[in-house]
């Protein structure tokens, strides 16, 4: 006995050790201590979809602000009028994409989680399923629908996305497999 307490031995230790249990976590954070890296990684996902949508909104209407619709100054049939317009709302390749990839990737992005959003069969075609293909989505938002649009915010967006892309491929080296669905109301 050493400073008046009672001598244990090993044989006791290991008895104490074993008997006790670890607590499953209560009160409010028990859901949160109890997610895991797929649901988790999803609502990062859903999160850099929304951005990307709202950024593509936000680079369209910068792109409208300046824009007046000629008429007064126009004759009945003059060919190049409105061009700027059409460097809106346009068909053309170069122009279509360049103007609206962000707002198309991120509400593909957000049909992955929102049923609702998958206008047609189409969507199923470029949807991922497993969390390597959301890897490569992420990643091609990242470099095409994000770093270049609307400044310092479209840089920060594309950080925070190539951020998903290194969590999906953690999912996916954690053994996650399909995509687990950000519980949504839609």
């Amino acid at each position: 006995e050493a400073r008046g307490l009672p001598h244990i031995g090993p044989g006791a230790l290991i008895a104490i050790a074993s008997s006790v249990r670890p607590t499953a976590p209560s009160g409010p954070f028990a859901s949160m201590a109890s997610c895991d890296v797929g649901v988790f990684t999803s609502c990062m996902c859903l999160i850099a979809s929304l951005c990307t949508m709202l950024l593509g909104i936000m680079f369209v209407v910068l792109r409208l602000e300046d824009m007046d619709v000629h008429f007064k100054h126009c004759e009945f049939l003059e060919e190049d009028c409105n061009y700027y317009w059409r460097g809106v709302f346009s068909f053309r390749p170069s122009v279509f994409f360049d103007v609206w990839t962000p707002l198309f990737l991120g509400v593909l992005g957000i049909s992955v989680h929102v049923q609702s959003l998958r206008f047609c069969a189409f969507f199923d075609w470029f949807l991922p399923h497993n969390y390597l293909q959301y890897a490569v989505f992420m990643l091609v938002t990242c470099l095409f629908a994000n770093i270049g649009y609307c400044g310092k915010l479209g840089v920060i967006l594309g950080i925070y996305t190539a951020v998903c892309f290194v969590m999906c491929v953690v999912a996916r080296l954690s053994k996650e497999g399909e995509i687990k669905q950000v519980q949504t109301k839609y």
